[in-house]
């Protein structure tokens, strides 16, 4: 008998950027097996994001989780929107998201799509660069495996987008899988904002790698070298 149980932890909506994972824990009791859908949102941060925590993020959920282990599947995601009217029309009404998701098997990866949806089939996020590489904590291996992708993905901010499901799709096992379900809400510097620039084409290369560089100040270097 499989069981499903959801649990939603909501940080406080207030500033730029949010980091946040959705996974699925696997147990078994006796002859049941009870399977939970995990999403954990973190506090909003209105500080550039180092690589290194982003991996510090990933090894408090391990030794969270650690009595769980193995997870099949696990994914976090950090938010960084524009600063101000200008930066959202030079990216032309987009957000940038990263995405990091960790898996015991290697077909798992890289995640085959990730998307927006509101009703099906969703809006699919464009990729913009992205990287596979090991993980290197012994404790994150044992709890959520070996293999690792990070890709950086465009994601459109309009106060029209509304309320909707963040979604992943693994390459193999697992679709729709749900990172947390977003209510749409934009930084109040952005509410009032008019036309973002040329919306549904992506930024200029300089606006969306300046932007990355302010946020994320050591992502570039590790996932895009070329730029």
């Amino acid at each position: 008998m499989a069981i499903g149980r959801g649990v939603c932890m909501i940080g406080r909506v207030s500033r730029y950027s949010l980091l946040a994972g959705g996974f699925v824990l696997a147990a078994r009791l006796g002859k049941s097996q009870v399977t939970t859908h995990l999403e954990h949102k973190l506090e909003w941060s209105s500080g550039p994001v180092a690589n290194a925590a982003l991996d510090a993020r990933i090894g408090q959920a391990a030794a969270l989780y650690r009595n769980y282990a193995p997870v099949p599947r696990v994914a976090f995601f950090d938010i960084a929107y524009p600063r101000d009217c200008s930066e959202l029309a030079g990216m032309n009404g987009h957000a940038v998201m990263i995405v990091t998701a960790v898996a015991q098997d290697s077909t798992e990866l890289p995640p085959a799509r990730t998307y927006f949806q509101t009703t099906a089939p969703g809006t699919e996020l464009p990729r913009m660069a992205g990287v596979e590489s090991h993980v290197g904590s012994a404790a994150v291996r044992g709890v959520f495996g070996p293999f690792r992708a990070d890709a950086v993905y465009l994601l459109p901010i309009t106060p029209s987008l509304g309320e909707g499901d963040l979604l992943l799709d693994f390459a193999a096992h697992r679709t729709g899988f749900r990172l947390a379900r977003l209510s749409g809400q934009i930084p109040k510097s952005l509410a009032t904002c008019g036309a973002a620039g040329t919306p549904g084409l992506p930024p200029p290369d300089s606006v969306l790698w300046a932007l990355v560089r302010r946020e994320y100040p050591d992502l570039v270097g590790s996932l895009v070298p070329a730029h």
